[in-house]
Parts: C-alpha cells; structure tokens; sequence
C-alpha cells in the first residue's frame, strides 16, 4: 500500500469554503452524534433537537438539511464533506462544524454552557455559524465578532481587529506554547495562492486589518489548520481553534527488545481512498515521541532500517493513548507518497 499526504482547510464565519479533498465516487460514511452535558460525559438522557446542514461545492450553507433527530443520539450515513451542526436543548443552542472523511464518524456534542463553543446571545454581531474541517479529526471554531469603536471606514483603512488563540481540546485552557500563526490574503485553491500578509509566533495573535477575506494558517506541534477568515469593516472578531485533539505515546519494538534510535515514524488515516493510497496526518523521527493528534481511527507506521511496523491507533480528545508497534524484516511495507495538494 501507499501513503499520500493531503492538504487540508478550515472554512468558517461569514463565508464558507470548501477544498476539493474528497473524490468526486465516494459511499455515505456512518456518523454518530452523542449529545452530553460536560466533557467525557455520558449521553444525556433528555431529548436534544438535532440539524445536520452540507456545505456546497462554493462554499454555501444548503438550507434544507441532511439529517436531524430529537433523540439524545443521532444516528446517520454523510457522504465525505463539511457540514454544520445544530444542537438545540432546552434554551442552549450549540452549532459545530463537522468534516466527514471515509472513517465512521463518532462524535461527543457538549450540548450546554460547558462548550467553549456556544455563541454569545447577546452584545455581539450575529455572523453565520462557523464550518470546520482541519487535518486529523474536525476541529471546531467559535466566532464571537462584536462591533468596533464607531469610526469613518474606507476599504483600505486597517480598522477591524482579529484576535485568534487555540486550545487543544474541550474543558482545557488556551494553549500557552508558541503557534506558528501566518495570514494569508484569500485566493481560491491552496493557501499559498494568497500573498503572506503577517506571520506570528506565539500563544495567541492579534491583527489589525482592512476588510477582505483571508486565510489564517494555524501550525502546533505537527498539526495544522488553515482558516477562512471573511472580515468586515470597522468590526472586531475572536476566533477560537478547538483541536478535539489527544496524544499518541510511541514505541517500536525490535525482534531483541524496545527501540532506542531514532525511528521513522508516520500516523495515517485508518482506511485508504478508492486509489489505495493513505493520507498522512503526522510524522516524527524521534525514538519514542508523544505527539498531539486529533481524535480518530488511525495507523501507525514505523520504520528502522529495513525493519517495519503497522499499528492500529484510536485517539480520544484530552487522553494518551500509547502504541507499540513490532517491527519485521520482509516486503510489504507502506510506501509514503507526498502529493503536490
């Protein structure tokens, strides 16, 4: 088999964009929506109002939706896109982003105060609800724009404010760590398309622009995430990046015991597309590394020498989840193939 490395982009706010990732033959993927009430949480036993909207080939929001449900669980199949969920109890109303691959999809929806992600009712602009996909696991954005000091604007004058952090998972603090942040002027296709309007490295970014349409590219220990940020004149937003991501603990196991050089080691999607081929979502050459993956199925493969090792590894948001990988002499390994996307 083969490994190919795809990339991926985040569309939110006020305009959705969607990346051609997905081949246009694809089968419906069963998806699982669990509504609870905290992270790690068991399913509520209540019922929940449920919503599930595709996102088009241009970007829009298709009104009718694709599946909904009252019950605490929604069961259903999505073809491989961006969707939006609306999940509605009582007074609280969350809506999330979704990205549906060609792994079954299971997803814990925290349908109450404690998501980070619920939109302000009040004192703030109402801007479409954000749509999400990211490399690994869906990440999920919260966009809570409020209206700047009241001042004469031009479409040149850098008068709208952006403030952008990250955390890892749901019920964790902001990450404190430097993230590799670059702005982008928005192109259609890649990021790169655009012209690299500012790049930053630190915990959280903030930028004074004029109105237009960017890309802001998020990179933090291995993962990356590219933002379609859509920016109005004389307004100020905050964006918050939710990785839903947990970690993955490492080991290769030679025929004489625990490896302790350097190993190549690759994290792969679980299933391969029509062409065989498996889409990279991080790689280390470390001995031992731990690194941060968003949740899902996965492989894990490792290479030392002309000795090689697959692994299934299933990731939770907020755990460790460790792997040993054996390693054996012979044919059959993954070849790792880097495309031009």
């Amino acid at each position: 088999m083969s490994i190919q490395v795809r990339r991926l982009a985040i569309a939110a706010a006020l305009t959705f964009v969607s990346s051609p990732i997905w081949s246009t033959a694809v089968l419906a993927t069963p998806v699982t929506l669990n509504a609870v009430a905290t992270p790690g949480g068991a399913v509520l036993s209540e019922p929940v109002t449920w919503q599930v909207q595709s996102i088009d080939k241009k970007g829009a929001l298709v009104p009718t939706p694709v599946a909904a449900g009252t019950a605490p669980i929604l069961k259903t199949d999505l073809k491989p896109g961006q969707y939006l969920i609306t999940a509605k109890r009582g007074t609280i109303s969350i809506q999330q982003g979704l990205m549906v691959g060609r792994s079954d999809e299971v997803r814990n929806i925290v349908v109450s105060a404690a998501n980070p992600v619920m939109q302000a009712k009040s004192g703030t602009a109402n801007a479409a609800a954000p749509v999400v996909a990211a490399t690994g696991a869906p990440a999920t954005v919260s966009v809570a724009p409020k209206a700047a000091a009241a001042a004469p604007t031009t479409g040149l004058a850098a008068n709208s404010k952006l403030v952008i952090g990250m955390i890892p998972n749901t019920g964790r603090g902001p990450i404190t760590e430097p993230i590799d942040w670059q702005l982008y002027t928005y192109s259609k296709g890649q990021t790169e398309n655009g012209y690299l309007v500012a790049h930053k490295n630190s915990p959280s970014a903030t930028f004074m622009l004029p109105a237009g349409s960017y890309v802001i590219r998020a990179g933090y220990r291995g993962t990356q995430a590219d933002l379609v940020i859509p920016v109005a004149a004389n307004q100020s937003y905050t964006y918050t990046i939710n990785l839903y991501a947990g970690e993955a603990k490492l080991t290769a196991v030679k025929p004489t015991g625990p490896a302790r050089e350097a190993v190549v080691w690759q994290i792969v999607r679980e299933k391969p597309g029509p062409d065989g081929k498996y889409e990279l979502v991080t790689a280390s050459n470390d001995a031992s590394p731990q690194l941060l993956v968003r949740e899902g199925k996965y492989l894990v493969v490792a290479r030392l020498g002309d000795m090689w090792g697959v692994q299934p590894l299933s990731v939770s948001a907020g755990r460790v989840t460790a792997a040993r990988v054996k390693l054996q002499r012979g044919e059959g390994a993954p070849i790792v193939v880097a495309s031009a996307n």
